[in-house]
């Protein structure tokens, strides 16, 4: 039972290590997407049986074959490496790609709501400046008693200062809408960050490490790459390892049977002969 666990995570890991590195490489030569998908299946199949024939028949194999097969597969799993290596970059950076556009409309938002901040932060101290203008006016009505000159100038100087203070009131509705609505939209920005990408984790262990997220994606990929190709490789050797075991005391059972077959057969021959020189005495 144990032997076909071992067989079947063994076709699992292999599998999933050639998939991703058919992927990976068929990417990389995408003018002949199917062709290269085919060669690069048939070198994956060919490095498990040669990995299985090594195992089994090392010391039956010629110097010369078993060095050429040791050498290729070696290759093959450089190759399978590199073509997984690819396949988990090229992914990342399609997710990496909508994390940057989202990245940069949620500064370009912010920028704008910064800005949108500092010009009413900027129309409510001209508010405040107007209102001041406009008390010393009134305060100049007061103190002018029945000069016209004077009242009617203040009067003026108190409409325009009305008339600007309602232009400015205006603005500051408007940019507070304008504000209002960005914030809208930085919130939709973030529901959207959730449902197209969650890199949270990374981010976490990049601030964590004080490195950048693409680093700690290429060493967690190189980390994934190591362990992939080198356990399914490892894995069919052992299943190779654990047939060839259960297979060793049949065999060794049936050449003791062999071996007993023959003894009573020359015993028979011995019995024959001296009963004929018996015979013959």
């Amino acid at each position: 039972m144990f032997a076909l666990i071992v067989g079947f995570a063994a076709l699992v890991v292999a599998s999933c290590a050639a998939f991703f590195s058919v992927q990976g490489l068929a990417t990389l030569y995408a003018g002949q997407f199917l062709s290269v998908c085919i060669m690069a299946g048939g070198l994956e199949f060919g490095k498990l049986i040669a990995a299985s024939y090594l195992h089994r028949y090392w010391n039956q194999t010629a110097l010369l074959l078993k060095t050429y097969l040791s050498i290729a597969v070696v290759l093959l799993m450089v190759i399978t490496s590199l073509g997984v290596f690819g396949f988990l970059t090229s992914a990342y950076q399609q997710s990496h790609v909508k994390v940057e556009i989202v990245d940069t409309k949620r500064i370009s938002l912010e920028s704008k709501k910064q800005a949108l901040l500092d010009d009413i932060s900027n129309l409510n101290n001209r508010t405040e400046t107007l209102n001041k203008a406009r008390s010393l006016q009134e305060q100049r009505v007061i103190d002018s008693g029945n000069y016209k000159v004077p009242r009617e100038q203040a009067y003026a100087a108190i409409e325009k200062t009305n008339t600007e203070v309602k232009e400015i009131q205006t603005k500051i509705d408007e940019k507070t809408n304008n504000l209002s609505l960005l914030q809208n939209e930085l919130l939709s920005l973030k529901v959207e960050e959730a449902k197209s990408t969650d890199i949270g984790t990374l981010k976490f262990v990049s601030q964590l490490f004080n490195t950048d997220t693409s680093n700690i994606i290429k060493w967690f990929t190189i980390i994934i790459v190591l362990v992939f190709d080198p356990l399914a490789i490892s894995l069919v050797l052992a299943y190779n390892n654990i047939i060839v075991k259960k297979q060793k005391p049949v065999n060794n059972k049936e050449h003791k049977e062999e071996e007993y077959t023959i003894l009573e057969e020359e015993r028979e021959d011995k019995k024959q002969i001296d009963s004929i020189i018996s015979y013959r005495n």
